[in-house]
């Protein structure tokens, strides 16, 4: 376990703690990297693990190394192949199921299999994009035609899916997983892996999916069920796993997480969660977003 650290005598040390642990992360991220990079015969890789755990940023941070070793990397997105907003509304109210935004019937799988077979046939290749604000498509990347020596990234927490390795697999593909690692805790107050992923989302949803904390904790229930199913089952066999906890992060998420959880009302079904958190979380000094550096995981959820 982690220990939250809760004393500071100046803000030197919250940046000093905020430099090291950043540091010691784009570390571990290199390292994997650099294996990757002397496989010369790597064509497909996948970085994929469970909601918030850093994928968007591991993915560029070993894109950008595996462009200096002079391979041309195209980073895909598997956020981009979601069915539009409404379709998957429109399917729960038909079923009478919850919303579901996370298991692979959400994803277009036809249009995913679409820009592999454009990769590796030499065709123009052309990626949908996703506005999550909006919640559809709006219109379509150009990755230009493919060259013999591209090397084909894609993101996501739908990587690891079976219905996803299935495609990929096609062609020889490299795996690595994110995940937290380890539960936080000072004195008897703990916050699990997947509490501190809640929070994180928490604020990355407000920040920038224009959610409501009330969204997040309904559709928070669904994420853990198809994390058990879909996810956690199959992190084992990956090639990589590197962990992603800051031992900062709980110190830089309080404001926010406290000020959003504040927002549930009594009569919400996830007000006592939201209380629990709360006092769980007030004790812990807050350190400034301003003191992250320019390559950290943190600007995913806070901009």
């Amino acid at each position: 376990m982690r220990t939250i650290c809760t004393s500071f005598e100046n803000e030197d040390q919250k940046r000093d703690l905020v430099r090291r642990e950043d540091a010691a992360f784009l570390l571990r991220v290199s390292e994997c990297a650099a294996r990757l990079a002397s496989e010369k015969e790597l064509k497909v890789l996948t970085v994929s693990g469970a909601s918030c755990s850093g994928k968007t940023t591991t993915a560029n941070l070993i894109d950008e190394t595996l462009e200096r070793t002079g391979r041309r990397v195209h980073t895909v997105s598997l956020d981009d192949f979601f069915f539009s907003r409404s379709e998957l509304v429109s399917r729960a109210e038909k079923s009478g199921s919850q919303l579901d935004f996370d298991s692979p019937e959400t994803l277009d799988l036809s249009a995913l299999s679409s820009v592999i077979d454009a990769a590796f046939s030499g065709e123009r290749m052309l990626v949908p994009q996703f506005d999550f604000q909006i919640g559809e498509r709006v219109g379509m990347i150009d990755f230009g035609i493919p060259r013999p020596e591209d090397v084909y990234l894609f993101e996501g927490i739908q990587a690891i899916y079976p219905q996803v390795t299935t495609l990929l697999g096609r062609h020889p593909f490299r795996s690595v997983f994110l995940w937290v690692g380890e539960d936080a805790g000072y004195g008897d107050a703990v916050f699990t892996i997947d509490e501190i992923r809640f929070l994180r989302r928490l604020v990355r949803d407000s920040r920038f999916r224009n959610a409501d904390p009330e969204f997040t904790f309904r559709i928070w229930e669904t994420v853990r069920t198809n994390e058990e199913k879909h996810i956690f089952p199959f992190a084992d066999g990956c090639d990589f796993l590197i962990p992603t906890y800051h031992g900062y992060e709980l110190n830089m998420l309080r404001d926010d997480a406290v000020r959003l959880l504040s927002t549930i009302g009594e009569n919400s079904p996830w007000y006592a969660a939201a209380r629990d958190l709360t006092e769980r979380l007030k004790p812990i000094p807050p350190i400034s977003p301003a003191y992250l550096s320019e390559q950290s995981l943190f600007h995913e959820f806070f901009g």
